[in-house]
């Protein structure tokens, strides 16, 4: 008899497009290529690993008999995409040795190995603490506070992002060194203790497409592993050992003075004056004139872009510079038609932010740059 089992070719498409991720690195494991099917009466579960992240999905189907291989992940998840949308089914001969995928006319045979030489997967055990996070909060807070991660490989912690949880609120932070993202959702987690657990980048930028936009998210975690767990998938990822920067020390506490601009205008205006900029050149000037902000860039051997937009706010003319990529990175992802920048003077470190966001803060902290001459360009 052979083994079977008929599923959504569209639903097994797109689970199989979360597990590909487990399959992008390079390992020594051959076994870390292949996707794990565990074939059950009523649906089927997929494994995928490559150490550091690991995904458990399940997929409903109808079919008969309990069967578990490991199939090679990449030719699997290529062949799955190209089948019509409908009905695939998925046979196991009686001999063994080979998995058949077929639909309306279509057949598609793959090498199969036994499921045992698969590494068994982390679990969560149940003494751990358990944080439910408002689903769509938490996926808007991972693309704002992952915004200043450090790009330098050999700094494990600061190429990293910091999940701070405490009683009251779950924070997503990031630094590289010259500018802090902290973006803040309120949430009563129940925990005693402040938690602080140092996520690979890679990891967290996977969970917003992992995730969907309703319901909650649970976390929990161990002294190596973070867990996550969705209706349908479960996902793990290694934590980053090490210690991150006291970044609470960083936030300034009292800043009197503001302007608003146009998030759309200013970033127009700073992709235009930025075409001048090169990998030696990055830094743009601001030059407040109520109620005008003139924006210089100056290439020293390729001249001067300049360009204007409005503003409102502080009407004292004063002037600030900063790196360009700094706040471009940060208008292409911040919601909303307004930002803000709050500072008490013109040396100090100053915040962006947006008016808009109601559910939960962001905080964008960015210290000026200082030219030797200051004055008016």
């Amino acid at each position: 008899m052979n083994l079977q089992l008929q599923v959504s070719k569209d639903r097994l498409d797109r689970t199989l497009g979360l597990l590909k991720h487990a399959l992008d690195r390079r390992v020594t494991l051959p076994i870390l290529q292949h996707i794990l099917v565990d074939v059950r009466p009523k649906e089927v579960v997929l494994k995928a690993t490559d150490m550091e992240l690991a995904f458990e999905a399940t997929v409903p189907g109808e079919g008969q008999g309990e069967w578990t291989m490991a199939v090679p992940g990449k030719k699997f998840i290529e062949t799955v995409r190209v089948f019509p949308e409908g009905i695939l089914s998925l046979e196991c001969p009686d001999a063994g040795g080979r998995l058949w995928l077929r639909a309306k006319g279509m057949n598609s045979e793959h090498n199969i190995q036994p499921g045992e030489g698969f590494p068994e997967l982390p679990a969560p055990s149940r003494e751990l603490p358990v944080v439910k996070i408002p689903v769509l909060r938490f996926k808007r807070a991972i693309q704002l506070g992952s915004i200043a991660v450090s790009k330098d490989a050999t700094k494990p912690t600061l190429s990293a992002v910091l999940v701070h949880l405490s009683k009251h609120h779950v924070r997503v932070v990031s630094t590289d060194g010259f500018r802090l993202a902290v973006a803040e959702v309120p949430c009563d987690t129940k925990l005693k203790d402040e938690v602080r657990l140092i996520v690979p980048k890679r990891a967290l930028d996977l969970i917003p497409t992992l995730l969907g936009d309703e319901g909650e998210v649970e976390l929990c975690w161990d002294g190596t592993t973070l867990f996550l767990d969705q209706p349908g998938l479960k996902f793990s990822t290694r934590l980053v050992t090490g210690n991150y920067p006291a970044y609470e020390k960083v936030l300034p506490a009292e800043l009197p003075k503001r302007v608003i601009m146009d998030r759309e205008v200013f970033l127009r205006t700073l992709r235009f004056v930025g075409l001048k900029k090169d990998d030696y050149n990055k830094n743009v000037r601001l030059f407040y004139e109520f109620p005008n902000l003139r924006t210089v860039f100056q290439h020293p051997d390729e001249g001067v872009n300049q360009a204007t937009l409005p503003f409102t706010g502080e009407e004292h003319p004063f002037e600030l510079a900063f790196n360009i990529d700094y706040l471009t990175e940060l208008l292409e992802r911040l919601p909303g038609e307004e930002v803000v920048y709050q500072f008490k003077d013109e040396v100090g470190q100053g915040v962006f932010m947006s008016p808009s966001l109601e559910d939960f803060s962001f905080r964008y902290v960015l210290m000026p740059v200082r030219f030797a001459n200051s004055a008016t360009a």
